[in-house]
């Protein structure tokens, strides 16, 4: 199986742009890629091992893309089911190979 048959779940990636007025900051999205391939799962505190090469030693939610994904740290991300995401981390290349990428992500209520 690849890689590729992994991904289940499909985003759509929202950028941060921030805009200056009088010297205060304003936060924008803006539209990027849809349909973006992932794997979204929730790590809890019994499946936590040592971290080797990625995030496996802390617990919460995390987002698995193909290597070439363009995903960035603070970036917003919407999934099928309309849940809204917040990039935490750099991605990561986990297993050093160029095969994928893991980001920490924050769940936005």
């Amino acid at each position: 199986m690849s890689y590729s048959g992994l991904l289940e779940n499909k985003i759509s990636i929202f950028r941060p742009t921030v805009t200056y007025l009088k010297g205060r900051p304003t936060k924008t999205y803006v539209a990027g890629d849809t349909d973006v391939p992932c794997n979204i799962q929730y790590i809890t505190g019994k499946a936590l091992t040592p971290a080797v090469h990625g995030y496996e030693d802390v617990e919460g939610w995390r987002i698995f893309f193909e290597y070439d994904a363009d995903i960035q740290k603070d970036d917003k991300l919407t999934d099928e089911r309309g849940r809204v995401f917040i990039v935490q981390s750099a991605p990561i290349d986990v297993t050093g190979r160029k095969h994928h990428i893991e980001c920490l992500v924050d769940v936005q209520e």
